[in-house]
Parts: structure tokens; C-alpha cells; sequence
């Protein structure tokens, strides 16, 4: 069958059907095109959202991790954390101060090679770290995440050093109460009659006269005065004093100190020489400075050979009034010069240790301090300095 233009028709329906079958074709590629394109939107707006919320929990998570560095590095206590194998991964401020410079570079590193020894962990733990030993509580456990799995440990150190030395000093000063409140009943009982002897010994050295048994008599006197002494440091070193201020001439005070030692002085052969310089005067109560002076001088009359020389000068520095007391002795050891003013410390045989002890605290209560020069052989010179006249705080002074 033939149609117009020579064209066969059976050629011409199979070319419709194949334009039906593309028309179709077409329609159907639109729309899926168009639910392509719906699906690329719904999945770019999810996008972005959950860009969005990844956004959040980052900023989340650097936030909370900023928190726990900012805790760490605040932290009084020693923090290092190490990995499985136990090399270390972090460590904070803290640890960076107490454990030395090793530990800030040693990230990587193992833990026995950050230049500290630690002891057995728990709570009477030694650490021993640039030369300095530490009384500290340790403490060290596994870092586990949710699984149980162990990802390293943390190491956890908190320095009670100063605590425990605030402790000791607790214990000692209580100990130091009872033994003072004994002292103290002790001395009550043995006072009375010593003045009395003390009394028939002046009473027998003026009965004497000039007689040779006076110098029995003045040697009595002098060892009750040295015994008095150490009754009167006792009785100070049980009851701590509060100065009554008044203003002293300091040349005076001395004068009335070595008045008191002249039975000592005579019978030990020593000689004193005493050299004022300037008129300084002071605050103080003036029987607490005497028994300062009191001290002094017994140690350099002890300290000091017989026929030896004791120089006892007054001067003033910087407004302030200094007397410095010499001696000829044997002058005191480094080793020793450090704890001669400590409590119950003595490089003499009979001494009690008090004497030097007390006479720093009843400085320290007058606002002075005392300044040792000693070299070992040639003697030694404690120089008492007290601060300028009126310079005490207002109403101190009565």
C-alpha cells in the first residue's frame, strides 16, 4: 500500500508508534526529573540542617573540652594522664611547677623518665622532684569510655607538705603547753625557798665583811641568781607575755642587768667593757628586756674564758637603739647557728636550751630582732636591735 509521497504506510505507523513511544518516554523522564530535583532539595535542606547541628555539637564539644582544660590547668592538684602503654599525653599547670620542667616537655614520654620518683600511691606518699621531697597524696586510676575499653590512666597528686608540717607544729606546741604548765607548777615550788636562801646568802656576805669566806657567800648568791634565771625562762616559756610599754633609756637597762650578774662576773674572773654611744632610748617593758639582757650576758660570762674580756656596747642605727653583747668563747658552729634560738637547743652540757629561745620571742614581741655574728675559735656577738622610739602601734605604749 502506497500514500502520498511515496512514503509506505505501514513505514508511516511505525513512525507515529515510535513518536508515541518517545512522547511517553519524555513525559515519564520529566517527571522523574522532577522528583529528582524535589529529592535533591529535601536532601540539601537535610544537608543543612545537619551541617547545621554538626555546627552545634562542635562548637559543643570544643566548649566542653576549652571547660576541662581550664579545670585542669586550675587545679591546685598534680594532673598527668597517660596513654595504654603508659607514656604521658597531658599534664596541667600543677604538674608543670612541682614536678620541673621535664614533665612541660614530655609529652610522649614515659612516665619514669619525667624526672620524679613517687612512692606507693595512697595518702602518706613521698615525691621527690627537683631535689625537694614532698609529703603528698597520691592516687592513679584507669581512664575507661563508655565500652569499658581502658584508653590510658591519670595520675592525681595533691601536695599536703605544709599541712602536715602545720600538723607537727600542732602536736609540738601542745606537747610544749603540758611541759610548760608542768614547768610552771614546778618552779612555783621551788621559787620560795630560793628567795630565802638567796636572802641569807646577802645577809651572810654583808655579816662577813671583807672576811676570805665572803667570796663563799657571793658564790652562793651568784648560783642562786643563775638558777633564778632559769626559773624566770621556765615561767616565760610556759606563759607567754604581753609587753607593758614604756619608753627605757637603753644604757639604764643595761646598767641594772650587769648590776644583777656582778656576783657571776667576779666570781668567773671575766672583765666588762661597756661603751654607750649616743643616748638611744626604746619601747619595752622593762622586766622582760632585763631578762633579755639577763640571757645575753649569761651565755657570754659562760661562753667566755676566765680572765676574758666581755664588750657590751649601746649605739644607735637608723634612729633605732642596738646593744650588741661579745664574748671571748669558743663562738658557735654553722651547723649549730641555725637552731640556737629553737626551744630546748643547747651546745652546753647543763644548759636547758630556754634561754636564747626565750629571749627571741620576747624580741620579736617588742618588734626587734637579734642579729649572731660567731666565728668559731674567736667568740661570738649577739646584737639585739629594736625598733625606733614611737614607732610602736598607737597605744601600745603606756
Amino acid at each position: 500500500m502506497q500514500t502520498s509521497g511515496g512514503i509506505p504506510a505501514e513505514r508511516i505507523r511505525h513512525l507515529n508508534e515510535a513518536f508515541s513511544s518517545f512522547t511517553v518516554a519524555s513525559g515519564a523522564l520529566g517527571q522523574y526529573y522532577e522528583k529528582l530535583q524535589e529529592t535533591v532539595r529535601h536532601l540539601t535542606i537535610e544537608l543543612k540542617e545537619r551541617n547545621v547541628q554538626l555546627k552545634t555539637a562542635l562548637g559543643e564539644a570544643e566548649t566542653a573540652k576549652d571547660n576541662l582544660r581550664c579545670v585542669l590547668q586550675s587545679m591546685d592538684e598534680v594532673v598527668v594522664v597517660l596513654d595504654p602503654d603508659g607514656n604521658m599525653t597531658m599534664a596541667n599547670r600543677a604538674a608543670a611547677e612541682m614536678l620541673g620542667p621535664a614533665v612541660a616537655e614530655g609529652v610522649g614520654k614515659p612516665l619514669e623518665s619525667l624526672g620524679f620518683t613517687l612512692g606507693k600511691c595512697g595518702a602518706d606518699a613521698v615525691l621527690v622532684a627537683n631535689g625537694k621531697r614532698y609529703d603528698v597524696i597520691a592516687s592513679r586510676s584507669n581512664v575507661v569510655d563508655p565500652s569499658g575499653e581502658v584508653r590510658g590512666s591519670v595520675l592525681l597528686v595533691r601536695d599536703v607538705t605544709k599541712m602536715k608540717e602545720l600538723e607537727s607544729q600542732s602536736e609540738r606546741n601542745r606537747r610544749l603547753i603540758r611541759m610548760g604548765e608542768m614547768a610552771a607548777k614546778i618552779v612555783h615550788e621551788i621559787r620560795n625557798p630560793l628567795c630565802s636562801i638567796e636572802l641569807y646568802a646577802t645577809m651572810l656576805q654583808s655579816g662577813l665583811g671583807g672576811a676570805e669566806e665572803t667570796k663563799l657567800a657571793r658564790g652562793i648568791s651568784s648560783g642562786i641568781r643563775s638558777l633564778n634565771n632559769i626559773l624566770t625562762n621556765m615561767l616565760l616559756f610556759a606563759k607567754r607575755q604581753k609587753p607593758s610599754l614604756v619608753r627605757v633609756e637603753t644604757a639604764g637597762i643595761v646598767d641594772e642587768a650587769l648590776s644583777l650578774l656582778e656576783p657571776m662576773i667576779g666570781s668567773r674572773g671575766v672583765s666588762i667593757e661597756k661603751r654607750v654611744e649616743g643616748a638611744p632610748s626604746l619601747d619595752g617593758d622593762p622586766e622582760l628586756l632585763k631578762q633579755v639582757l639577763l640571757n645575753v650576758l649569761l651565755n657570754a660570762i659562760q661562753a667566755t674564758p676566765a680572765e676574758g674580756r666581755i664588750r657590751v656596747a649601746v649605739r644607735e642605727e637608723d634612729d633605732s637603739a642596738v646593744i650588741e653583747v661579745s664574748d671571748e668563747g669558743e663562738g658557735i658552729r654553722e651547723e649549730d647557728r641555725e637552731r640556737i634560738f629553737d626551744p630546748f637547743f643547747s651546745t652546753k652540757e647543763k644548759g636547758t636550751g630556754l634561754g636564747l629561745a626565750i629571749t627571741s620571742r620576747i624580741m620579736e614581741a617588742h618588734g626587734g630582732f637579734i642579729r649572731v655574728r660567731s666565728e668559731v675559735g674567736r667568740g661570738s656577738a649577739f646584737a639585739l636591735h629594736f625598733p625606733p622610739a614611737g614607732t610602736l602601734s598607737e597605744g601600745a605604749l603606756t
